[in-house]
This record gives structure tokens, sequence and C-alpha cells, in this order.
């Protein structure tokens, strides 16, 4: 999940990748609840991908601990067998997808001529998502590694995560 803010207001946005995929970016509409997550998010999304993705089984999801995820999320993602990645809450420079979400701020406030209102915004986003190739989001998925070495390195020891 991703925020982007201009002169006017921001935009919460929704995507998901893998080494061989993304799904079209999503725009929410207010603010994120646990239950729109579920419903708006999950069941129309994910699941379907999930149920039609190409691996033997199904793939596990990394989603990034926000608050909205909680007990309904887990519950329904429990329901639809959707393992979830276990993954360190407050840590947005391990997540690939932060990485992602910096370049698309980036690029929509570098824009000329600048958003103007939201609507412009929601657009911008969608299209810089369409436009991030794949091979570079193969590269963000292992990058992982490396931050998770530099991780290890900088506490001196070893981390469960």
């Amino acid at each position: 999940m991703g925020t982007t803010a201009f002169g006017g207001g921001g935009v919460t946005v929704w995507g998901c990748f893998s080494l061989n995929c993304k799904i079209d970016l999503y725009v929410l509409d207010g603010t994120l609840t646990g239950q729109k997550y579920r419903h708006q998010i999950l069941r129309s999304l994910v699941v379907p991908h999930f149920d039609c993705h190409p691996l033997a089984s199904r793939p596990i999801l990394m989603d990034d601990n926000a608050r909205p995820h909680n007990r309904i999320v887990q519950d329904y993602l429990q329901q639809e067998a959707i393992e979830l990645l276990p993954w360190p809450a407050m840590s947005p420079d391990m997540n690939p997808i932060e990485h992602l979400w910096d370049y698309l701020g980036r690029k929509v406030n570098a824009r000329t001529p600048k958003c103007q209102n939201i609507q412009e915004l929601g657009t911008a986003l969608v299209q810089g998502w369409q436009q991030y190739p794949q091979h570079r989001l193969r590269r963000l998925i292992h990058g992982i590694r490396r931050r998770f070495q530099e991780l290890y390195r900088m506490r001196g020891g070893y981390t469960r995560y």
C-alpha cells in the first residue's frame, strides 16, 4: 500500500507483483479499513489472481503489516488458504514494493505539468505502475537477499526475519 500526496490531497493505492507478473494498480476510494482491504483488495484482486496463478501451488502473499491488515483480514486469508510471508512491521526498506512506491512518487513529482487534482494523480500513478518493466521488478525481488545481509551486518548478528 502506498500513499502519494500533492498540493491538494493524496491518493492511496494498492499494488502487487512477483517475479513473473504484476497485478494492475488499484486506486482506493477513501480510507482503507480491514473490511475494505478484505473485500476490495483480497476478495476482488488477490484471491482470483492466486486461483489462476501458473505455479503448481498458490503463491505466498507478502503484505506490509499495515494497520488495516487486522484480525478480519487474517481470518479471511486463513479461510482462503493464502499463506502470508512472515514479515517484520516497520521495515519499509526491506520490502521490495517500497522501492517501487518511492520511484512512482518521484516520477509523479517530476511531471510537467504537475497533477492538478486527485484524478490526475491517480491516473499518473497507474500509468507509472504500468510502465515499470518486469525485469526491474525482478531486480527488486532479488535484492531482498542483499538487504537482509546488510541488515544482518548492521545489527551484528542473527535476526529472525
